[in-house]
């Protein structure tokens, strides 16, 4: 599949502000956890999150307690917290609206018979429930969660499909996209909804669009741009 004039035999997403808008959905589920704790920390663990797409939750609820409550959280409080998050998302994930174009474009990718994979932060099991939710699951060969890190993911698929890394393309918005997608040897395009996007800030030269419209007709900023 050609994009961005290079052929491609293979395609992987991360999920949130990439297939869905919902980076909203749990920046505001990251809050409702912390409410207690009052607004300066809400706000604090709302930027870290936003800052830190690629980061699992148990990641980021174990470091939002010791950098700002100075306290350190047992498994018991951890997986409390993870069950209060999950229940706040996902019917809100599943309903989120699709990132622009993303439908026509896995509908290419179908008809093209190019395989796709989602690469995603969210725990496996809720990914899966997720997906299959919103009616998308038969678009990939593999859905592949927070059981295994970006990269870790990423090479399995590289491994199990026979593929180089140069031969995929990672959609990304996160730096453990970017990060992933450079260690396997894969190429990166950013989906970000801006030039303000955390992304950029930490690298700036990256190639990016705002959407899968602007994929298809090959508006890429940055780089390529």
């Amino acid at each position: 599949m050609e994009i961005g004039g290079k052929d491609y035999k293979a395609l992987v997403f991360d999920f949130d502000g990439v297939l869905a808008d919902s980076v909203n959905v749990k920046t505001a589920a990251f809050k409702a956890v912390f409410q207690e704790w009052g607004d300066a920390v809400q706000q604090k663990v709302a930027e870290h999150h936003l800052n830190h797409g690629g980061m699992t939750r148990t990641e980021k609820f174990v470091y939002y307690y010791k950098a700002f409550l100075g306290r350190k959280l047992g498994e018991e409080g951890l997986e409390t917290l993870c069950r209060k998050f999950s229940s706040l998302v996902v019917e809100k994930v599943i309903s989120a609206p699709e990132i622009p174009g993303a439908g026509a474009f896995l509908d290419r990718c179908r008809a093209e018979g190019i395989p796709c994979f989602v690469d995603s932060a969210t725990p496996d099991a809720e990914l899966a429930v997720i997906i299959r939710k919103r009616g998308i699951a038969g678009y990939f060969r593999e859905i592949l969660g927070a059981d295994r890190s970006k990269r870790e993911n990423l090479e399995w698929i590289l491994e199990t499909y026979g593929l180089e890394g140069e031969d995929c393309l990672f959609f990304g918005d996160a730096g453990s996209d970017y990060d992933a997608a450079s260690g396997c040897g894969s190429d990166f395009l950013g989906i970000l909804p801006n030039s303000e996007a955390p992304l950029l800030k930490a690298h700036p030269d990256i190639t990016w669009a705002r959407d899968f419209i602007e994929v298809e007709k090959g508006d890429f900023y940055g780089r390529a741009g």
